[in-house]
């Protein structure tokens, strides 16, 4: 944009700052027409165009109100912020609570980074001594910049909820539309009606918001015991006993783990269980292991030249977890659950695939027990209930039975090892409108029949077991 202002100037031509954008944006896009779909160059021509658009309306209303410095700082951070907003609904689920403030300590500084950089490129060639110092004193600031993200980043609720997808984009140029009229517009009716439309799309987002944290305040229940998360078309199973944690599978996908655990305030986990390398199984492992310690992980020992498997395993090993393989003889406790590997075979032995070699694991505690099952099919389970003598009656019909349902509830199932656990309780995690058909009406209605309450994380949401009394209790955080 300096550019093209210089251009004009020289050519003794005038340059409004909207057609040295548009013109920038131009030549831009004709140099690199990639950066059409790029979110990083989207991002940076809303921001810019919402600086001149909206910023000074929006400063001259403030500077009554409070000093200059915070005024600009405010205006500049707000129209930015207002302009993005179809992008980063694209990017994220809501609307980020801390950004504005953000945005206002970090601004200060990003003119000094800027002008340092540029310094350090053009004397790099003949000094790059000074480079390297112009850098390094960039540095400072771009640590203070990084630091203020990481920190409110870590804040409770820092997204406030707000349609997804089209709706939501829809939504947000309304509301930029809306602000325009009301801050821009001449004609009084223009003004009266988009400030009445800002009105009523704030009240809609601001009313469901509380009733969003009307609802997540009481989830999850404080004495929960296990909890199915809610991560889509996959598996992620967290089991708490006398503070210590472990947690089955993480799902998909990282941001939907990383939520789940923290909400349920998750800072290290004890025990890591990586079922099998399925990605809707191990996908999310960067939001699981982000922020937290791992203790020990179970892998299963199926040899799967899967690029999932390696860098599973990679990124096991430099969390500093000491890994090894979840197979039959191995046990272990956490809290008061005691628990052993039922399948598969050591080396995976007899294993047809990746699902025929999931770890199954039996947790069992003066309360309840748990069985997870992963995605083992029907062989599996056929070979897990031939090995029934040495663990199933062994005092299980003492407490209720928890079942994590196999597969997201596919037909794939052994009904004979079903009906001889009785479920009390059985956990269903699936995707919303999955294209597998899961769970199925074999599936279903076998546990039915049986007279197995059944939760599912696509109808209910991440779900909470809680027992009480020897009663099993489900709380649910529901969706929406």
């Amino acid at each position: 944009m300096s550019s093209v202002v210089l251009l004009a100037i020289s050519l003794g031509r005038r340059a409004t700052a909207g057609s040295a954008l548009g013109l920038a944006i131009l030549i831009l896009l004709i140099a690199d027409p990639w950066l059409a779909t790029d979110f990083g160059f989207a991002l940076s021509a809303a921001a810019t165009a919402g600086i001149l658009l909206l910023a000074p309306e929006i400063y001259l209303r403030l500077k009554t109100r409070v000093p200059n410095w915070l005024a600009l700082g405010l205006s500049v951070t707000i129209s930015a912020q207002l302009l993005c907003l179809p992008v980063l609904l694209q990017l994220q689920s809501g609307l980020s609570t801390y950004s504005v403030l953000a945005n206002l300590l970090a601004e200060p500084l990003v003119a000094p980074v800027t002008i340092l950089g540029i310094l350090a490129c053009l004397v790099a060639w003949f000094a790059p001594w000074l480079a390297f110092g112009l850098s390094w004193v960039a540095s400072l600031a771009t640590w203070w910049i990084a630091l203020v993200a990481e920190q409110l980043a870590a804040f409770p609720m820092t997204t406030i909820s707000w349609a997804t997808g089209w709706l939501g984009a829809t939504l947000a140029v309304v509301v930029i539309v809306a602000t325009l009229l009301w801050l821009r517009a001449e004609a009084a009716g223009m003004k009266a009606t988009g400030a009445l439309t800002l009105i009523v799309v704030l009240s809609i987002t601001i009313g469901s918001s509380g009733a969003s944290i009307a609802k997540s305040a009481s989830w999850p229940p404080r004495d929960w015991l296990v909890v199915a998360c809610d991560v889509g078309q996959g598996d992620a199973l967290v089991v708490r006993s006398e503070n210590q944690v472990a947690v089955i599978d993480v799902g998909k996908d990282r941001k939907l783990i990383d939520g789940c655990l923290t909400q349920l305030g998750i800072r290290r986990i004890d025990l890591l269980v990586l079922t099998h390398f399925d990605l809707d199984h191990i996908g999310g492992l960067a939001g699981a292991l982000q922020g937290r310690e791992v203790g020990q992980a179970l892998i299963s020992p199926f040899n799967d030249d899967r690029w999932g498997a390696s860098l599973s395993k990679q990124t096991i090993e430099q969390s500093g977890a000491v890994s090894s393989f979840g197979q039959v003889g191995v046990r272990g406790s956490l809290g008061q659950f005691s628990w052993r590997v039922l399948s598969p075979e050591p080396n995976a032995a007899g294993a047809e695939d990746s699902n025929d070699a999931s770890i199954v694991i039996l947790w069992q505690s003066p309360q309840l027990n748990l069985l997870t099952m992963a995605d083992l099919g029907e062989r599996g389970q056929m070979r897990v209930a031939g090995s029934s003598d040495s663990w199933l009656g062994q005092g299980l019909d003492s407490v209720p039975m928890v079942l994590k349902v196999s597969h997201h509830g596919s037909a794939d199932q052994y009904p004979e090892l079903i009906e001889a656990l009785g479920p009390e309780l059985a956990l269903v995690s699936v995707g919303a409108d999955n294209s597998y058909g899961h769970p199925t009406l074999r599936t279903i209605g076998l546990l039915e029949k049986l007279g197995t309450r059944i939760f599912r994380t696509d109808l209910s949401g991440d779900l909470a077991v809680s027992i009480s009394d020897g009663v099993l209790g489900v709380s649910v955080s529901g969706h929406g």
